[in-house]
């Protein structure tokens, strides 16, 4: 991503007086640096995990039209969840809507279906009980 591409990124979470909600790696490598955004979604999609959704250059009209849409609902600050919601695919789960207002939860709604969110707790709690087992078998020792 070049800086200009990375500022416009950066305009539209100033649009959204959203200035938490966006994190960067920055790789000086000797020619031209190489810059990454990330939109971060901690706990959204899924419990226990420090996440992020990386957004390109072309992803810039995803973003502005999250920012768009949430405008309308007067609710920009909730730029980093749908864009990442809209990027994967997935609505957040059932808990991030607690106080979400109707036409707000409408948008992370159209996002999936709930047999698509369904689906995907199931995939994530399979992979928590084969993790789960998994440091179990590595905390067993042999003949003890």
């Amino acid at each position: 991503m070049t800086p200009n591409e990375a500022a416009a990124i950066f305009a539209v979470f100033e649009k959204a007086d959203d200035y938490e909600a966006l994190m960067w790696r920055v790789d000086m490598k000797p020619d031209v640096p190489e810059i990454k955004l990330f939109a971060k979604c901690n706990d959204v999609f899924f419990w226990a995990t420090a996440d992020a959704e990386e957004i390109t250059a072309a992803d810039l009209p995803l973003l502005r039209s999250c920012l768009a849409d949430l405008e309308k609902a007067d609710a920009p600050y909730y730029l980093d969840w749908l864009f990442a919601a809209r990027k994967r695919k997935l609505r957040p789960q059932k808990p991030c809507y607690k106080n979400m207002e109707t036409d707000v939860a409408a948008l992370f709604d159209a996002c999936c279906t709930e047999a698509e969110r369904a689906d995907a707790e199931k995939r994530d709690a399979a992979w928590w009980v084969a993790f789960a087992h998994k440091i179990k078998d590595e905390r067993t020792v042999p003949g003890v």
